[in-house]
């Protein structure tokens, strides 16, 4: 499939740009949906998601170029040229950035990420159609009848994207009946996190990667298994909590 949609005189537009910002459109709708369900200032978020929409973007890319730094590092001038981001790099981002502003503003950390978090599911539905269309960020080399070629697949490959689409999908009925009525704060959140890093952790295993950092894990395996970790202590920390206020 052609990865350019249409061009405009000498200016190509790409399949994947306008993907993102769809997800970014649909995020942006959801997540105001629920501040206003929240009884939260509607247009003092919307000036904060303005800022975490620049945020997740820069975050995405230095994810890319830290996720291969050896490459970048011999060809140093590729980070601004070069197209590539990265969901973890946009998460921690976001998270570490958005705390401060978040704060600064005096609204609730935990009950606006939940408000936010149906947008994890938005964003990797649409991204990994773009991967798919781009020919990117595909499988390792398989027999399976749904297997497919990519420009520089070199054959049959899983096509990882679309699992990682399917999967998302899956995901995302949950995300926002979890954000619709949160039972305490980052009650969607810790979910909607934990279960994707599960999934970005098992898929990252029949993806096409870097050379792996420690035994057969790779750097985004790794940081799955952070998110699996940090999500995990402060769901079961806040199920307890919960429960013993009931």
């Amino acid at each position: 499939m052609d990865p350019i949609a249409f061009s405009i005189g000498s200016i190509d537009i790409y399949w994947y740009g306008i993907l993102v910002a769809i997800a970014f459109l649909l995020g942006y709708l959801n997540t105001q949906s629920n501040v206003k369900r929240y009884g939260l200032d509607t247009d003092e978020v919307s000036d904060l998601l303005f800022k975490l929409c620049i945020t997740v973007i820069v975050g995405a890319r230095l994810g890319a170029v830290v996720a291969n730094l050896g490459y970048y590092l011999r060809n140093p001038l590729e980070i601004f040229t070069r197209a590539g981001l990265g969901s973890h790099g946009a998460i921690i981002t976001t998270m570490v950035v958005g705390y401060y502003w978040v704060k600064k503003a005096k609204l609730p950390y935990w009950t606006l990420a939940d408000a936010i978090a149906p947008s994890l599911s938005i964003g990797h539905i649409f991204v990994r159609l773009g991967n798919f269309i781009n020919g990117e960020l595909y499988g390792s080399p398989t027999n399976v009848p749904w297997a497919m070629e990519f420009p520089y697949s070199g054959g049959p490959v899983h096509p990882a994207q679309l699992y990682e689409m399917a999967a998302s999908l899956v995901i995302l009925p949950f995300a926002l009946w979890w954000a619709r009525k949160p039972k305490y704060p980052g009650y969607a959140f810790f979910r909607v996190m934990l279960i994707h890093s599960i999934v970005r952790l098992l898929l990252d295993f029949i993806r096409q990667h870097s050379d792996p950092v420690i035994g057969p894990l790779v750097l985004t395996q790794l940081l799955a298994i952070g998110f699996i970790a940090f999500t995990g202590v402060l769901l079961v920390r806040a199920e307890i909590q919960y429960r013993k206020g009931r």
